[in-house]
C-alpha cells in the first residue's frame, strides 16, 4: 500500500511538473508573438513615415492645453510670473 502511494505521488509530481513546463512554454510563445507584433508595427510605422510628409516638431517651449486653460502662457513662463508651490 505504501509503495503504491509513493508511486502515485511520484506520478502526480511528474504531471505537475509537466503542466508547469507547458504553462511556461505557452507564456514564452505568447510573449514572443507580442514582441513580433510590436516589431512588425514599428517596421510598418517606419515604412509609412517615409511615405507621408514630416510633421513639424513640437517646440520644447510649447504648452499643453491644460496649462493654456488655466492661463499660463509663454510670456508668463519666460518672465517667471508664476509659482511652482
Amino acid at each position: 500500500m505504501r509503495l503504491q502511494d509513493q508511486q502515485l505521488a511520484r506520478q502526480l509530481m511528474r504531471l505537475r511538473s509537466d503542466i508547469n513546463k507547458l504553462k511556461i512554454e505557452q507564456t514564452c510563445h505568447l510573449h514572443q508573438r507580442m514582441l513580433n507584433d510590436a516589431t512588425y508595427e514599428l517596421e510598418e510605422r517606419d515604412e509609412l513615415s517615409d511615405l507621408f510628409c514630416d510633421f513639424p516638431l513640437m517646440s520644447s517651449f510649447s504648452l499643453s492645453t491644460p496649462l493654456k486653460l488655466i492661463g499660463v502662457t509663454k510670456m508668463n513662463i519666460n518672465s517667471r510670473r508664476f509659482s511652482l508651490c
